[in-house]
């Protein structure tokens, strides 16, 4: 499939960037635009640490004043907030 460049000065480049580096225009471009298109992508996202995730809970906690930690949950406690389902 063909692509048509109706820009001379589009041409001009992608005919001097081919030189420059020994390529054929067709792989020249494909090399640039493999590159573009890297640049263009949003950086993939990560996944927060759960060092991050404490982190983010403490700062929480300090801006809404609870500077307690709370009690650990318990099965039994967490058990009990079904038991009207029962």
């Amino acid at each position: 499939m063909a692509i048509l460049i109706k820009n001379p000065e589009v041409e001009r480049k992608a005919r001097e960037l081919a030189s420059l580096r020994g390529l054929t225009i067709t792989a020249a471009l494909d090399g640039a635009l493999e590159k573009a298109l890297a640049e263009a992508k949003p950086p993939a996202k990560r996944r927060p640490t759960v060092e991050e995730m404490l982190e983010a809970t403490r700062r929480f906690r300090a801006r809404a004043g609870i500077s307690e930690d709370l009690p650990p949950v318990t099965r039994e406690d967490f058990d009990a907030l079904w038991e009207d389902d029962l």
